[in-house]
């Protein structure tokens, strides 16, 4: 059995947390490799792939580039902000599975890319001054998922506490408030829009863990269709 292979079974029997890490992994290679043969090759200009993989806020280019509305959720902004990213995923996503199920996992790293889109794009519009600066207008939201998720963590469990090395107990609320201010830090400062596109992640997963305290959980239409595209790709027996 080659590596191929392996990777292929590990991927088809993981749990969520296993299957998003491959994913965001894999597309971070795939990008790095299609940029070292479009720069051999002198195609397009720099980092070619990982921009046409990343959220454009213009309706324009959205229709030029729909696969940026997937990729870009998967799309971190460089190797320490993705290993960064994928720590956190495991570390927070193995604590909030503890909380909630792996489907409003899933539900909220769907929904926080698409609540982040909504508003980089509307900050866009709304100021439309942004748009002649020399602010980069096309986002990876990787951390934005993560923070969604993250963020309604926060809010179900905030005092539950954990053992972090050399500090011993801390609260779930301060790990979840610490690592936001990291993430924000590893990020260049590239647009005001992209502050807005993990505050409007951020809301979201505050309204998940707000709305399921009333019965009503927003995840449910993201399963709903997952449940739907398996069924359409996966062949009948």
């Amino acid at each position: 059995m080659n590596l191929l292979q392996e990777l292929k079974i590990k991927f088809q029997t993981g749990d969520i947390l296993t299957r998003l890490l491959f994913i965001n992994c894999g597309l971070f290679v795939l990008l790095l490799l299609l940029d070292i043969i479009f720069t051999l090759f002198s195609f397009g200009g720099n980092k070619f792939a990982f921009v046409v993989c990343n959220y454009p806020w213009s309706p324009y280019m959205i229709a030029l580039r729909p696969w940026s509305l997937v990729t870009s959720m998967f799309a971190s902004s460089g190797l320490w902000h993705l290993l960064f990213n994928m720590l956190t995923l495991y570390w927070l996503g193995g604590i909030f599975l503890r909380f909630f199920t792996s489907s409003n996992l899933r539900g909220l790293y769907i929904l926080g890319g698409i609540s982040g889109m909504i508003l980089f794009t509307a900050v866009f519009m709304l100021f439309p001054s942004l748009q002649l600066k020399d602010w980069v207008q096309n986002i990876p939201l990787c951390s934005a998922c993560i923070l969604c998720f993250c963020t309604a963590l926060a809010f179900r469990a905030p005092d539950t506490t954990e053992n972090i090395p050399l500090l011993g107990p801390v609260k779930i609320k301060y790990i979840v408030l610490t690592l936001a201010i990291i993430d924000v830090a590893l990020l260049p400062h590239v647009s005001p829009a992209y502050d807005a596109a993990h505050l409007g992640a951020a809301a979201t997963g505050w309204l998940f863990n707000y709305l399921l305290r009333k019965g009503k959980d927003i995840t449910q239409p993201v399963t709903n269709v997952i449940v739907w595209l398996d069924k359409l790709i996966t062949p009948k027996k």
